[in-house]
């Protein structure tokens, strides 16, 4: 006789089921076992998923949870102590599904208290269609039974059968635990007493039984203890694993109906999950047209003749087939709550992006403003985005300003209803490196040991598998090392479970009428104490069950767009239509061509500006490739793309009928849409066949791939195109097709940063002052401050008296704005601003302190303030305004008390020589701070430093002396020689997996980070020498190790010389070119003069051009100049041309 497990805990039950779906489906089915059951802890995260594969493999999902009851109510916190018993609720029915779903988000919206709880009065509202099971030794009743109250553990078992009649279920349980030896035999028998049926279960948390230390692990993992802790949480047996139905047999072999009973309640169960329409909110259309198709077709008409004045044939056509096929897959609705949304924000004043992904392909999604991109003018296609023969809901993501997507949802839940609306849960898994990380914790291995390990993983590898197999260090360290090993076969069973639970950063659903009804709900504990709430299922199986997800993007670029043109108009006092700008602007072209691509989008990093810098694009179809060719993958076929364009290499097609596809990219397949569009002109494939070839190659789907070959080849035979021309495509694409791109996308994201790059190259200042206004990383402010600075745009340091709470513009610079400044928030700065507004500029520290309230300014606000420059208009220095605080805190404090008095004498009402009001204290007689210690004060509220830097009196000297700085760092090629100058920011002591020490020196210099390894030797040579807030002069060559951070380049050194070792210890050559025409007596002595001063270790030799132009070249025998920077500014104010090379000693 078989037997089904009705009590399993899947990866679903975070951090304590070990039971993965797929493989205890498998599991089940080897056993010969009819079905099984899901009974995560509280939860159905896992129902979808789980009722999929089983009857995917001819097995019956039993759908249930673990539930948390309490006797009480959920409402009174009172009753938040009342202990929580487990119960098991399994489906029976869609009543019972339904009601699960209820229970489930009951327990989370209402009943979450360290876990989520349900209430008896809740369970008898929702028990309809449940089958239950008195669960284990956690149980009401077996708890009951062992604190020795059997008489109400009796009482529990009628009130549940009271509730579920002849659907509850007495379970027994035999894992060996002291707790069921003394629970069991008195269960049995008051379930006999009782004449109530019993079933058999194990409480299944792991597959095998060699899996029950890595669950021990994984306990420690929720928990946070070590191993090794005696007071950490356990369950003291290596029984909790999926037994085969012999070894359950064996368990309670008196009680044999109990084992029977698996399958009588196997039977029991009739769910049939069935989502055969699309769950779209009920939507009102005109009272003029018949339904949401006629109104649909009456908004795309009215669009038609506006967007194609010079003839609409090509359109209509393409508008007839969209909305019949829109019509057939009943998304009418869809399109309509889309436009409405989109409607919505523009008239809010949100910004809306062009379009995203597939969507541009459609003229419907055109004609109703869902997009910007006219599909027919750039070859995109429908079927891209819907596909006829493939039936599933729509996917139009939407980008908005990212400031501006709060009201969307806002919008969004006030329309539908909030109880129709909501978030997404996403789920975050155990990782390769995650899960080491948490094992050899749990396992006592220090962390720097564990990060030693961890690095060798590649970013690229998926699992550890994959990472034995790939990396022979990690390979090696893995198979020589004992502990390593212990913990590698442990993170093999736990790597990819669920760690934790969180919300997707996009997707809000909506459906018609309340979500329970359909989803299961949860919260998520947000940072503000706020619970927000999700729906339990993935993105994934939402899809799949054809409920409406939509994805809210917020996109930091149309935040900036929105930000520049609202500058705009304020400073020009012009509007800005960005959505039909001409998109042949030399301007534009030429900045892109010159790589200045400081905050355009897609186009900033340095790969990028030196692809477009050899591109010199000068066409809207060039910006498209660039964005879909410089990715991983595509990348190695740019600088053929350049070459064809620029006339370098010969275009050549295969084959005349893929010309038209390919002309446009220079014979490259760049796009999806034209392994589409040749599939269809030369292979005669449908629409829908092009689009699921091109599926089947981007996801390598080898069987379907040779069934559409197959078609491929019979139709361009019909063409007689030969067959080694069709080998010859066919090869190209399967070679590229993984990497081809979404063309619609790309067009979509070009035209955005087609817009950012023409609002820099016509409204310079706005551009950058609404660029440092979004811009959230201290980091990146010094590279736009530095490319301000190549534009000729000054920075105006924050002040008081003039700046607003953003970024401004004042003629052609740019006031800092008081937000960016660290610890003043929104309540201060408004009271700044208010009270300047009112009351006319800050004259002092104790005019401020006094005009504003303490709670809105208080001592932090005023120390930034200080340290920002902020109050550099007041009286008196920083230093003495730091100073004076305290006295204008209490100053302030004084004056606030004295005006509440509000008692008035006759003399204080005569008095005219009472000069009380105006008396403030005089500012401490203190010294200035030194100008590092300024900067420093700048940089640890603003994040950087502003009014100059500490490199700036070695300016000179750093220019002629560094051949990259670490904003351009990127842009170097290979791992050739470099020589950068930096201030230590910060030092790092750490030891690699061996123990070994390792040193990381964080640096700076005036263009943004970098950072300096030290290894083996280099520890020992350098590391007690360098300092913090030291200047140095760095050869070296770009880290191995620098792959997955694009922000921060590292640098491996040869030689590392300190600022005040320079004159010592460098050498070099100093080269002069002047013009005879400055050449005189006094300049030959001042050039003694500094010879004098300068003693070092460099060469000097000189080039003279004579009037005639002939070059005389002069040269000093003595070895032991040195080119300090004063000299060099010297020189240069002078007129005298000069090079310095530098020579490497290690």
């Amino acid at each position: 006789m078989s037997f089904v497990h009705l009590h399993n805990h899947t990866q679903y039950s975070l951090l304590d089921g070990i039971c993965r779906v797929d493989k205890m489906v498998a599991l089940t089915k080897e056993y010969g076992m009819p079905a099984v059951a899901i009974t995560d802890h509280g939860n159905l995260i896992g129902a979808i998923d789980f009722y999929r594969t089983a009857n995917k493999e001819g097995i019956k999902p039993i759908i249930g949870i673990e539930a948390y009851i309490i006797n009480g109510d959920l409402a009174n916190e009172r009753d938040k102590s009342n202990t929580r018993y487990h119960l098991i609720l399994l489906a029976q029915n869609q009543t019972g599904y339904t009601n699960l779903i209820k229970l489930s988000s009951a327990s989370f919206i209402t009943g979450f208290y360290y876990k989520p709880r349900i209430s008896k009065q809740l369970l008898v509202q929702h028990a309809e269609g449940l089958i239950c099971l008195s669960a284990c030794v956690k149980g009401e009743i077996p708890t009951l039974i062992l604190n020795e109250r059997e008489r109400e553990a009796e009482e529990a078992i009628q009130w549940y059968r009271s509730v579920f009649r002849e659907r509850f279920y007495i379970e027994i349980q035999d894992h060996g635990l002291d707790a069921e030896k003394t629970v069991m035999p008195k269960l049995i028998a008051m379930a006999r007493k009782t004449a109530t049926p019993m079933v058999l279960t194990n409480d299944s948390h792991y597959l095998k039984k060699e899996h029950s230390e890595s669950h021990d692990i994984l306990l420690c993992i929720q928990t946070g203890k070590n191993l090794d802790d005696p007071g950490r949480m356990r369950y003291n047996t290596n029984q909790l694993y999926f037994k085969t139905p012999e070894e359950m047999q064996g368990i309670f072999p008196d009680v044999p109906e109990a084992y029977a009973n698996t399958l009588k309640i196997a039977d029991q169960i009739d769910l049939e999950l069935k989502y055969d329409k699309f769950l779209l909110p009920a939507i009102e259309t005109p009272e003029d047209f018949a339904g949401m198709a006629e109104y649909l077709r009456h908004l795309c008409e009215v669009e038609l003749l506006r967007k194609y004045p010079a003839g609409t044939d090509v359109a209509r056509k393409r508008l007839d087939y969209e909305l019949e096929v829109i019509n057939r897959m009943g998304f009418d609705g869809y399109f309509l709550v889309v436009k409405d949304l989109i409607d919505y924000a523009r008239k809010q004043g949100v910004a809306v992006g062009p379009g995203r992904g597939s969507a541009a392909g459609s003229i419907v999604a055109y004609l109703l403003g869902i997009t910007k991109i006219d599909p027919i003018k750039y070859g995109l296609f429908f079927e891209r985005f819907l596909n006829p023969e493939r039936i599933s809901m729509p996917d139009i993501d939407i980008d908005f300003c990212a400031r501006g997507r709060g009201k969307v949802i806002d919008y969004i839940i006030q329309k539908y209803g909030r109880d129709s609306v909501t978030q997404i849960i996403t789920l975050n898994t155990l990782k390769p490196r995650s899960v080491i990380t948490d094992v050899a914790r749990v396992l006592g291995v220090s962390m720097p040991e564990t990060k030693g390990l961890t690095k060798l993983i590649p970013d690229t590898c998926r699992s550890l598998e994959e990472a034995l197999k790939e990396n022979q260090d990690f390979s090696d360290q893995i198979n020589n090392n004992d502990l390593y090993q212990t913990i590698y076969k442990h993170c093999i069973v736990l790597e990819g479970l669920i760690r934790q639970t969180g919300i997707h950063a996009a997707g809000v659903v909506i459906v018609p009428g309340n979500l329970t009804d359909y989803v299961p709900l949860a919260i998520s504990i947000q940072k503000d104490n706020e619970n927000a709430v999700l729906v339990q299922f993935e993105g994934k199986w939402l899809e799949e069950l054809r409920i409406l997800k939509m994805d809210i993007l917020g996109l930091k670029t149309l935040t900036l767009l929105e930000k520049a043109t609202e500058l705009i108009g304020i400073s020009r006092g012009s509007e800005i239509d960005l959505d039909n700008l001409p998109l042949d602007d030399k301007k534009t072209y030429q900045l892109l061509g010159k790589g200045q691509t400081d905050g355009i989008f897609q186009y900033e990093s340095a790969g990028m500006r030196k692809n477009l810098i050899e591109l010199k694009p000068n066409k809207f179809e060039d910006l498209i490739a660039m964005v879909a060719l410089y990715r991983p993958g595509p990348m190695r076929f740019i600088p053929t793309y350049i070459n064809r364009k620029l006339g370098r290499e010969k275009v050549v097609y295969d084959h005349p009928l893929v010309e038209s596809a390919l002309k446009e990219t220079y014979g490259v397949t760049v796009y999806q849409e034209q392994v589409m569009q040749i599939s269809r002109e030369m292979g005669g494939l449908s629409g829908a066949d092009a689009d699921t070839l091109r599926k089947a190659m981007s996801k390598k789907n080898l069987t379907m791939m040779e069934q559409y070959q197959k078609k491929f080849c019979a139709g361009a035979g019909e063409k007689n195109v030969s067959e080694q021309v069709m080998i010859s495509i066919w090869q190209d694409w399967t070679r590229f097709a993984e990497y081809a791109f979404n063309k619609s996308h790309a067009t979509c994201y070009a035209l955005v940063a087609y817009q950012t790059a023409w609002l820099k190259a016509h409204y310079p200042v706005e551009f950058m002052a609404a660029l440092l206004s979004i811009e959230d990383q201290p980091s990146k402010i010094p590279s736009f401050l530095e490319e301000c600075n190549r534009m000729g745009i000054r920075i105006i340091p924050p002040n008081i008296n003039r700046s607003d709470a953003e970024f401004s513009i004042h003629g052609k610079e740019i006031l800092f704005g008081l937000r960016a400044i660290k610890n003043v928030g929104e309540a201060a700065i408004k009271a700044i601003i208010e009270d300047r507004q009112a009351n006319g500029i800050y004259r002092t520290i104790y005019d401020f302190s006094s005009r504003l309230d303490s709670v809105a300014v208080n001592k932090t606000i005023l120390e930034s303030l200080i340290a920002a420059g902020a109050m550099d208009d007041l009286e008196g220095s920083r230093a003495q305004k730091w100073e004076a605080i305290e006295p204008a805190l209490q100053f302030s404090s004084n004056q606030v008390r004295e005006r509440k008095k509000e008692q008035f004498s006759l003399f204080d009402l005569i008095s005219d020589d009472d000069n009380g009001d105006d008396y403030q204290p005089p500012l401490p007689a203190v010294s200035d701070w030194s100008y590092v210690f300024q900067l420093e004060k700048e940089k640890s509220v603003l994040g950087f430093y502003m009014t100059g830097h500490p490199l700036f009196e070695y300016k000179q000297f750093i220019k002629l002396v560094s051949n990259v700085s670490a904003a351009k760092m990127q842009s170097t090629r290979g791992n050739g020689d470099l020589i950068i100058c930096g201030i230590v920011a910060k030092i790092t002591k750490k030891r690699d997996n061996r123990r070994n020490p390792i040193v990381i020196v964080e640096m700076e210099d005036m263009s943004g980070r970098f950072e300096v390894q030290l290894f083996g030797k280099d520890v020992e040579r350098y590391s007690p020498q360098i300092r913090q807030s030291e200047v140095y002069l760095v050869f070296g060559s770009k880290s191995q190790y620098a792959g997955s951070d694009d922000s921060i380049l590292r640098i491996i050194p040869k030689r590392i010389v300190s600022f005040n070792d320079l004159r010592g210890e460098l050498t070099g050559k100093i080269r002069l070119e002047l013009p005879e025409s400055i050449l005189n007596d006094e300049l030959i002595h001042k050039i003694g003069e500094w010879q004098a001063n300068m003693k070092g270790l460099f060469s000097l030799n000189a080039e003279v051009t004579l009037i005639t132009g002939r070059r005389v070249k002069l040269s000093s025998s003595d070895n032991s100049w040195f080119p300090d920077n004063s000299f060099l500014l010297w020189c240069d104010r002078t007129g005298i041309s000069i090079t310095l090379q530098v020579v490497c000693c290690e």
